[in-house]
């Protein structure tokens, strides 16, 4: 921070970038505090993802990070970056990247759960590059067309209390639905919130479920999209997407689960993969075993409970083989079985080295052979 807000930090900007120094890794290796504040890179497929399903007009980005979703949606929709983030030591990070990428916008040090601000630096172009400029936090956050999250999953709210939101009192235990709905309180009455989230929030009770009743009484959840597991290089929970948007005539449901590029260490999600879902999303479509667009009524009848398979049946019925397969397969597996009884005879009459250990296998195996005979005896009476 010392050397950004000196006069040499378009000198040392300009080095990082020439040297193409990845911010992001150096990050994740050096400073990544995932004990603490449960820190993980959001994967590029869900920045692309996000990105795509934003609308035009400016963007915040809550729980930032080193900001690659705003980053993401500068560079799709050519808007200026706004990220609030907590971390200090994460803020250096994501002034440097957004400089080295020449962006435009504010990044601002403060507690969004809490909605509060410390700190704030204005993003300045110049050139190829831009250079950070420190403010006093004067400017609000306001509102805005977009909101777009990856918080820290079920992170500790001990003073929940202190801080209510549309009337309800947020877990101690589990703040997600504290960072939606104070994503909610800065989006504008046409906007739109996208929030990456564990899939607890679609089915916990207790508090969380009298928010998430509300949130669907009054019209506000439009999509939940279900993702594959493994994306994160630090936890292998599968995520979704909540999308939050005023007056939805109902809510969508994509299963995207099961559509993913396995990895070693992760998965990926393909670009064509990550365009189904997209374009599933925009034209609001019914596709089997993939998507389908639930009525309020539905989901009450369900106790608002908005786990994915409830709506979105996946289940492909296997067709049964023929008899005459199934009396194949098992001939076979009683060819294997006597082959296989066979080798371990003859390995345990290699390394049997007394007369009462030969007469103990002999003995085995006259009682396995009288059992088949008698199997394959029921089984002729039965047919």
């Amino acid at each position: 921070m010392e050397v950004l807000m000196s006069k040499d930090a378009e000198k040392y900007i300009r080095e990082v970038r020439d040297n193409k120094i990845d911010i992001r890794d150096t990050f994740q290796e050096e400073q990544g505090d995932r004990n603490r504040l449960k820190q993980d890179f959001t994967p590029d497929c869900l920045c692309w993802l996000v990105a795509h399903l934003m609308k035009d007009g400016n963007c915040l980005d809550m729980c930032s990070g080193t900001g690659v979703l705003s980053k993401e949606a500068a560079k799709v929709h050519g808007v200026e970056v706004e990220e609030w983030e907590f971390s200090e030591r994460t803020i250096p990070f994501a002034i440097l990247d957004a400089c080295v990428n020449g962006l435009n916008g504010y990044i601002s040090r403060g507690d969004c759960l809490r909605n509060e601000i410390h700190q704030m630096y204005r993003i300045v172009k110049i050139s190829d590059i831009s250079i950070p400029l420190e403010r006093t936090p004067k400017r609000e956050i306001g509102q805005y067309n977009n909101v777009i999250m990856n918080p820290p999953y079920s992170m500790k709210f001990p003073d929940a209390e202190r801080y209510p939101m549309a009337g309800f009192m947020i877990s101690k235990s589990k703040a997600d639905y504290g960072f939606l709905l104070r994503g909610l309180q800065h989006l504008k009455e046409d906007g739109r919130l996208i929030a990456i989230l564990p899939h607890g929030v679609l089915f916990r009770g207790a508090g969380e479920g009298k928010i998430r009743e509300w949130l669907i009484k009054q019209h506000l959840i439009n999509a939940v999209i279900g993702l594959p597991n493994k994306l994160f290089l630090n936890t292998s929970i599968p995520v979704c997407i909540l999308v939050i948007e005023r007056h939805s005539p109902n809510i969508l449901f994509i299963d995207a689960s099961q559509e993913y590029i396995k990895g070693s260490s992760k998965n990926d999600i393909s670009g064509r993969q990550l365009g189904k879902i997209v374009d599933c999303f925009s034209a609001r479509t019914d596709i089997e075993r993939y998507s389908r667009k639930a009525s309020y009524e539905e989901i009450e009848e369900n106790d608002y409970n908005l786990n994915i398979p409830r709506y979105v049946d996946t289940f492909e019925e296997q067709e049964l083989p023929d008899i005459g397969t199934m009396l194949d397969n098992l001939d076979q597996i009683e060819t294997e079985e006597r082959n296989t009884r066979s080798e371990l005879y003859g390995i345990l009459g290699e390394l049997t080295g007394n007369v009462a250990d030969i007469r103990h296998v002999k003995k085995h195996q006259s009682l396995m052979e009288r059992g088949r005979h008698e199997s394959t005896m029921q089984t002729d009476t039965r047919n």
